[in-house]
């Protein structure tokens, strides 16, 4: 009869290792894919600011609006890696939050597509 016990204490202790190591998997995926928007977003402005000093795209509107919304998602990409850290810090888990972050990875990525389309569509 121990042993049975042992042996569900075990299992019980692995089930709950595996959840604070999927919890913990979850909330490092969630920091470094917000991170990356943010890069590829800086990565895409550096291109366009690189080709307007080549001349080989006029400034005008388009560049200007390209530029906000690329800059809009670098700012939803540090507010959700921002909010993930408060969360933390104020004892949430990654899945009450997830909501929220969906919705800021939504417009972050929404942002960087649009930005980069409207630039695009500028140039062909």
């Amino acid at each position: 009869m121990k042993a049975v016990k042992v042996e569900e204490n075990i299992k019980v202790d692995s089930v709950n290792e595996n959840k604070v190591k999927n919890e913990t998997l979850t909330t490092e995926l969630h920091f470094e894919l917000l991170k990356q928007y943010a890069w590829l977003s800086s990565a895409v402005i550096g291109a366009i600011i690189f080709l307007v000093q080549l001349k080989a795209v006029e400034m005008g509107d388009d560049v200007y609006i390209s530029l906000g919304l690329l800059g809009l998602s670098i700012f939803f990409s540090l507010v959700g890696q921002d909010h993930i850290v408060d969360s933390l810090l104020k004892g949430k888990d990654i899945y009450k939050m997830s909501k929220i972050l969906k919705l800021i990875r939504g417009a972050s990525m929404g942002c960087l597509g649009v930005g980069a389309g409207y630039f695009s569509k500028g140039i062909f």
